[in-house]
């Protein structure tokens, strides 16, 4: 099912004056692809425009080499009960699985020859551990975030390719106010940037949202909080995107509460050091999934929620919608091609006027 929208033309303002503006993306719309499951689909992330993976519940993987043409849908041995909230590709081969749950349910999986073998590297055993989120820096370094045991955030980090993890110290990050912690809506509540930069949000308090920032690969960490608001365990930020180290979007909202859209959206231009109010993405509820469009004429980021998805040309100033689907994830290639999935196996990839399936 598609649904076809037309955006107004926007001057770019970053250009100088003598330069000829670039115009944005003209129109966009999903385009559903077949895949053979009827699982709730969580997680989306793309290595290139010909590499993509997809999990989710009943221990689901989705992968596709080809742009999505053709998609190898498959299952974890012994994780047929959990759900993975987070997928993390490297390449055609070399892929990551996070589950979330309480204590043991809350796992790590690594597979080096495209989704035919799994091993597991990692099984939290706090019993109130709880994974929301995992991102890698490159194939040997990555980071997982856990709400809070206690008063500390967890965070686990790996160096070698997750063989091993190692937390990083709590007394290195703010404590958690109580209640705070983060949501695995879409494996965006934490995500990695280059040169070691990787952000992580919060809500589910009475307290403001907050992101926390590294630039070191998690040596150290700095806080600064948002307008997003947080009034309840349902609220706060759900999902974080970068298009470099100093713009960036956090979206979020209330689950509970699908009549509302406004005051979902924040923004920063210095590296999450300070944020603020963007536009109203018209997505009721709670935005679960967002993501920058690499290499599009302007800042352009589409989001996604259960229900719809909306695009801005703006970087997150003005939104119109793209359709009313139920989506959970949505992830971008380093290319552009993105894709979004949700429940009953869906999974679309976005097309352009172009005439492509995204800027490249």
């Amino acid at each position: 099912m598609r649904s076809l929208i037309l955006t107004a033309f926007l001057v770019f303002v970053g250009c100088s004056s003598s330069d000829t503006p670039p115009e944005p993306l003209a129109a966009a719309w999903f385009v559903q692809q077949t895949v053979n499951t009827s699982a709730r689909l969580q997680a989306v992330d793309a290595a290139s425009d010909q590499v993509v993976w997809a999990s989710g519940n009943q221990g689901t993987f989705a992968r596709s080499v080809d742009g999505g043409e053709i998609w190898q849908v498959g299952q974890v041995a012994g994780a047929e009960s959990l759900e993975f909230r987070d997928v993390h590709a490297i390449d055609a081969d070399l892929a990551f699985l996070m589950t979330a749950g309480e204590g043991e349910s809350s796992r790590i999986y690594r597979t080096e020859d495209g989704g035919t073998s799994w091993t597991e590297v990692y099984r939290v055993r706090e019993p109130a551990g709880f994974f929301d989120c995992m991102s890698f820096w490159d194939a040997e370094r990555g980071i997982v975030f856990s709400d809070a045991p206690d008063s500390d955030f967890m965070l686990m980090v790996t160096e070698d390719g997750g063989d091993s993890w190692a937390r990083v110290d709590p007394g290195l990050l703010e404590d958690a106010h109580p209640g705070e912690g983060a949501f695995a809506s879409s494996g965006t509540c934490l995500v990695t940037g280059r040169e070691g930069h990787a952000w992580f949000g919060t809500g589910a308090s009475s307290v403001d949202t907050r992101v926390y920032r590294t630039t070191d690969y998690g040596e150290t960490w700095s806080t600064s909080p948002t307008p997003i608001p947080s009034n309840s365990g349902s609220s706060g930020i759900f999902t974080l995107s970068f298009l470099d180290q100093s713009t960036g979007i956090a979206l979020g909202g209330d689950f509970a509460r699908p009549d509302s859209s406004y005051g979902h959206t924040a923004l920063t231009s210095d590296g999450g050091m300070t944020w603020v109010m963007g536009g109203d993405s018209g997505l009721g509820g709670s935005v679960f999934g967002s993501a920058y469009v690499p290499g599009a004429p302007t800042p352009t980021v589409v989001a996604v929620a259960p229900t719809g998805s909306a695009w801005s040309t703006d970087g997150g100033s003005t939104w119109d919608a793209l359709d009313g689907e139920n989506y959970w994830a949505v992830g971008a290639s380093p290319q552009g091609a993105v894709w979004a999935v949700g429940p009953g196996g869906r999974i679309s990839r976005l097309q352009t006027t172009q005439g492509e399936s995204q800027t490249s």
